[in-house]
């Protein structure tokens, strides 16, 4: 009886030329594997960087708005009736949209003077903690603690406290800026929409 081999042989297929298909299937099964990793690990690599990326943007973004935030929060919370027209002008500068508007106005400015003077307000304080809470398209708002020492013409002894704040940080082509701020549920917003001078002067936020 002829073997498998000899009737190939016979049949006129070579056994090298066997070997070399055996050998191009085995080579293209592993090349086609090795090409859906390599596609697999590019599109994950891919994946990745977007994701790395958008971190990255993320956090320059809460970066720039905790500054902001904060630069805001302190102008806010520190003025001194011995130059009860610094305060105004710096919350204007520091602001955009509706607050801005409201404190870019000469009567509000002048109103706002004549009340950090009268009342000898004087309020010194610093940031303790900041953090981004929530970043939409909108804005970033920014907590923060803030570590306040307070006197007017009542209360000579400076009153220490420690409280609880948010400002909502929004983007213009001058930079980040704040629109809203406030304690709690409060919020400049509601205040400055009033016709008479805010009582901010007395609990600026």
């Amino acid at each position: 009886m002829k073997s498998r081999w000899i009737e190939w042989n016979d049949n006129g297929i070579r056994i090298p030329v066997l070997g070399l298909v055996a050998v191009i299937l085995a080579v293209a099964t592993i090349a086609g594997v090795m090409g859906y990793r390599n596609w697999d690990l590019a599109d994950r690599n891919a994946d990745l960087t977007g994701s790395l990326a958008d971190y990255r943007r993320k956090e320059a973004d809460c970066t720039a708005a905790i500054k902001a935030g904060t630069d805001f929060l302190l102008a806010a919370n520190n003025f001194d009736y011995r130059k009860p027209d610094d305060w105004t002008p710096r919350m204007a500068a520091l602001s955009t949209g509706p607050i801005h508007d409201y404190f870019a106005t000469p009567k509000v400015a002048q109103d706002n003077s004549e009340l950090i003077k009268a009342g000898k307000l004087h309020k010194a304080s610093t940031v303790a903690d900041a953090a981004c809470a929530l970043q939409t398209d909108k804005g970033i708002r920014v907590i923060a603690q803030l570590t306040e020492s307070t006197e007017n013409f009542q209360t000579t002894d400076p009153v220490k406290t420690t409280s609880a704040v948010w400002v909502e940080v929004g983007r213009e082509d001058s930079g980040r800026k704040a629109i809203d701020s406030g304690r709690g549920d409060q919020a400049l917003k509601g205040d400055v929409t009033a016709s008479q001078p805010p009582t901010a002067p007395q609990q600026p936020r």
